[in-house]
């Protein structure tokens, strides 16, 4: 199994040899040392370490948050600050990178390890949960259904192309809205709105499959039939947080039936 690498930026020699020291006694390996910010970036990119120790307070014109600024620009690596100051200011500048930890010097083993071994699993989850929602994104954009997911409000958070294609709106414009602006349909034969099935998902806990003779009223003006469902999303303690609603073009299955029984009825006739 291979060792974490870690990257060590500080400018103090004795201060880094220490960490360096420490960091072998605790199993991780070194992939280098640098003492400025700009050196700490060209390491960065050049090594790609697993976690970088950042000091804070560099010499030179650029500091320890404005080189994990650019590092975080370019590479996905956390960062945990490295500082003998507490001030608010500083703190306040270096939240801005989104750090995965800080320790105050000087250093203690335990410290050291705990904080590099939480923020290695952070780093670890977060990037699969990233990985799992581009996963997700790619699915709902390349599957042939309309999809429109909603929170437990009923309002828009994510709609996928077929369905932009079919409602007339786009993603951008859709967010935020209730989903009923959106995914206006009414009854084909009364020509009456139809409950809107997110809603029945939120209020009833469970799958609404669409009405019958349901018709999608289109932004640009179209009418297109419409079927599938909307089940509501839940967590593990049974708690709605959303819903999705699942919707296909009904156009060509309506003709298909229509010249069936136009068919059916002629035959008859005979």
């Amino acid at each position: 199994m291979e060792k974490t690498t870690i990257l060590v930026v500080e400018d103090e020699n004795i201060v880094a040899l220490d960490i360096k020291n420490r960091l072998k006694k605790l199993d991780y390996a070194v992939a280098g040392r640098a003492a400025t910010g700009q050196r700490a970036v060209d390491l960065a990119i050049e090594t790609r370490p697993d976690l970088i120790l950042m000091d804070i307070r560099l010499k030179g014109d650029m500091d320890g948050i404005m080189a994990a600024t650019q590092i975080r620009n370019q590479l996905d690596v956390p960062v945990v600050y490295l500082t003998a100051y507490s001030d608010e200011v500083t703190l306040q500048r270096a939240k801005i990178t989104e750090p995965y930890g800080y320790i105050i010097k000087p250093l203690e083993d335990r410290d050291l390890h705990t904080t590099i071994s939480m923020a290695l699993y952070r780093h670890k989850t977060e990037r699969e949960l990233k990985e799992s929602r581009q996963w997700l994104a790619t699915t709902l954009k390349s599957i042939g259904d309309a999809v429109i997911a909603t929170d437990n409000h009923g309002n828009i958070k994510y709609i996928n192309p077929v369905a932009e294609a079919l409602t007339g709106w786009k993603q951008a414009e859709a967010v935020g809205r209730a989903s009923n602006e959106v995914f206006n349909i009414i009854n084909a034969k009364t020509r009456l709105p139809t409950p809107s099935p997110v809603a029945r998902a939120i209020q009833e806990n469970k799958i609404v499959e669409l009405e019958d003779n349901t018709l999608l009223l289109s932004r640009d003006g179209r009418e297109i039939p419409v079927d599938d469902s909307a089940a509501p999303i839940i967590d593990d303690n049974g708690n709605i947080y959303g819903v999705v609603l699942v919707f296909r073009d009904f156009t060509e299955r309506k003709l298909i039936e229509e010249k069936l029984k136009t068919y059916t009825v002629e035959l008859q006739a005979q």
